[in-house]
C-alpha cells in the first residue's frame, strides 16, 4: 500500500510517521512518544523536526450516533477499542489525509526535503510549503 511505502521510506530517514493520533490536533501533539515505537530507529529518541502524523478528526468516518446508548453505531468488524474519540478510517480505506508537522526551525526544510521521498512512494503532495499550513498527502485507495 502506498501509505505504508511512504511511512517506511520516511522512517528509514529517521521520521516519526503515525496515523490517527487521538482526537484533535491539540490532543494529538500530547500523544507524540518520546522514542520511535517501530521501524529502523525503534527505541531511539524522536527528532521533533521529523514528525508527520494525523489525528482522528483528519480520518474520521461518518457513523451514526445512538443518542440513547450514547455511542457510535460502528461498521461490522469495528469495536470501541479501534479508536479513541472518533471512529477512523485506516489508511488503506481512504485516499489521503491532512498531516501535522512541526513548522518551526529546521522542521519546515526537513519536510520540504522529504517531498521527493513521499512522491517516490507513489503519493501526491498538496501543500504551499508555508509553516502554518498543514500538508495533504494523497494516495490511491487499496482495492
Amino acid at each position: 500500500m502506498t501509505f505504508q511505502r511512504m511511512k517506511t521510506a520516511l522512517q528509514e530517514q529517521g521520521w516519526y510517521v503515525a496515523w490517527a493520533h487521538p482526537c484533535c490536533q491539540t490532543c494529538a501533539w500530547q500523544e507524540i512518544p518520546y522514542e520511535h515505537p517501530d521501524g529502523p530507529y525503534q527505541g531511539k529518541e524522536l527528532d521533533w523536526d521529523k514528525l508527520l502524523f494525523n489525528h482522528e478528526q483528519d480520518c474520521n468516518m461518518e457513523c451514526e450516533y445512538d443518542e440513547e446508548a450514547n455511542e457510535y453505531i460502528l461498521p461490522e468488524g469495528m469495536t470501541r477499542d479501534d479508536y479513541c474519540t472518533f471512529p477512523t478510517y485506516k489508511p488503506e480505506q481512504t485516499t489521503g489525509s491532512l498531516f501535522c508537522f512541526n513548522g518551526e526551525g529546521p522542521a519546515l526544510q526537513n519536510l520540504i526535503d522529504a517531498i521527493p521521498i513521499i512522491e517516490s512512494s507513489g503519493c501526491k503532495v498538496h501543500w504551499n510549503q508555508h509553516p502554518n499550513a498543514r500538508i495533504y498527502i494523497e494516495w490511491e485507495k487499496e482495492i
